[in-house]
């Protein structure tokens, strides 16, 4: 998060579509109710950078674990239009998000961030801003309910089908354990932002952004994983787009049930926990991702539960003294220490305003892992922040760094 949210990074944030003539919307992640909360069950079934804070405690001698928060960039600021105040401006902003979401290069930027996870060997990987991003050539106004044209279907990037090639490709075994999408939109495009070029307000396509949190997990990691569950959350940021269409912004949670080590063919004494993976609000008041976080461990929520858990995501929040966040922006992760989380994480994860600028920094943490009951942190780094790491042509990976912590379950 960049302060207050200006940047719009990490964030689940969407295309938007914008139909009609009169009524073209620009849609960002849609926001769902409560309603479409998932359930839970019980289970069935060489590193580098920065170190994270060790002084967590609690029973010692359970098995250990390495997991990995890692906000892969959707590939563009959508500020341009979401900042728009007339229909014509948003669809000339969309232009302007096109246009970076080819310079950042996805295709490119999966090898340092396929090579940093098979380097850091997680266990498990909660990843935020996976994105598809679908193209239609000539633009019909985008597909309903916000538009009057038919769905986006040609692939323009789909970040998860890289990303999992690249793994697989350079011997890094993992697959994909959960998938929660978190919006599906689309977006009339004017890329040279003039009306006599293209059809209606200049609109050469349109593109479409489904926004996604993904778990992955190693394989032979000797985590064995369970059931699933997801959900969005009730509270959400509704921009005007355009300065004229309110658009929800949906966001939400992904989990998964998973278990480590025991004996024998029923696997006695194996030790269960929960993992989660989020991306809470960037955009509006820093009281809207603070509710977010209070829906996590509200009744029915992912960390209402009795096991060990593990939560990791983009939180677009922190405190002052250890993650350079002020002001109201700490409430978030304030909320989820009061209700006993513990932070395990590194710190510095956030955030590049520009991929390409080689003397860009990560000076505060928006990414974390946390844990209840307190596990033991073995250790914890950031990855991403080397200035080796960098693509070929000179990109950084992402625009935050990634975060891996070497955890210690209990007994």
């Amino acid at each position: 998060m960049r302060s207050n949210v200006v940047w719009m990074h990490g964030l689940t944030r969407r295309l938007i579509a914008l139909a009609a003539i009169a009524v073209l919307a620009l849609a960002l992640p849609a926001a769902a109710s409560a309603g479409g909360r998932g359930g839970h069950h019980g289970y069935k079934g060489g590193h580098h950078g920065h170190h994270g804070h060790h002084g967590h405690h609690g029973q010692q001698g359970g098995p250990q674990i390495t997991v990995m928060s890692r906000n892969v960039f959707l590939g563009a600021d959508l500020g341009p239009a979401l900042s728009a105040t007339t229909l014509d401006g948003a669809i000339d902003g969309a232009g302007v998000i096109w246009n970076e979401l080819l310079a950042t290069n996805f295709p490119e930027r999966a090898v340092p961030l396929a090579r940093e996870i098979k380097r850091a060997k997680p266990d498990l990987v909660g990843l935020q801003e996976v994105a598809l991003w679908r193209q239609q050539i000539p633009s019909d106004l985008g597909a309903p309910p916000s538009g009057v044209g038919a769905p986006a279907t040609e692939v323009k990037f789909d970040f998860l089908a890289l990303l999992l090639a690249e793994l697989d490709r350079i011997g890094a075994r993992y697959e994909v354990v959960a998938v929660q999408e978190q919006f599906d939109e689309e977006l009339p495009i004017d890329l040279d932002a003039d009306n006599a070029t293209g059809g209606v307000f200049g609109a050469e396509l349109d593109g479409r952004l489904t926004m996604r949190d993904v778990i992955l997990v190693r394989k032979g990691s000797g985590v064995r994983t369970g059931a699933t569950a997801q959900g969005h959350f009730a509270t959400i940021f509704q921009p005007l787009v355009g300065g004229v269409i309110p658009i929800p912004v949906e966001r939400g949670w992904v989990s998964v049930e998973a278990a480590v080590g025991g004996k024998g063919p029923w696997n006695r004494g194996a030790r269960e926990f929960r993992f989660v993976n989020t991306h809470l609000e960037a955009f509006g008041e820093p009281t809207i991702r603070e509710a977010q976080a209070r829906e996590l461990f509200a009744a029915g929520g992912p960390l209402d539960t009795d096991e060990q858990v593990i939560l990791v995501g983009d939180l677009n929040s922190g405190t002052t003294a250890r993650h350079n966040i002020q002001g109201d922006d700490q409430l978030a992760f304030q909320a989820l220490l009061d209700f006993g989380m513990t932070d395990n994480g590194a710190v510095q994860t956030c955030c590049y305003s520009s991929l390409s600028d080689p003397n860009a920094v990560l000076d505060h943490t928006v990414d974390h892992v946390l844990t209840r009951p307190a596990l033991r942190t073995k250790y914890a780094f950031v990855t991403g922040d080397d200035a080796r790491e960098r693509t070929l042509s000179g990109l950084w990976p992402s625009d935050h760094g990634g975060v891996v912590s070497r955890l210690q379950l209990r007994k």
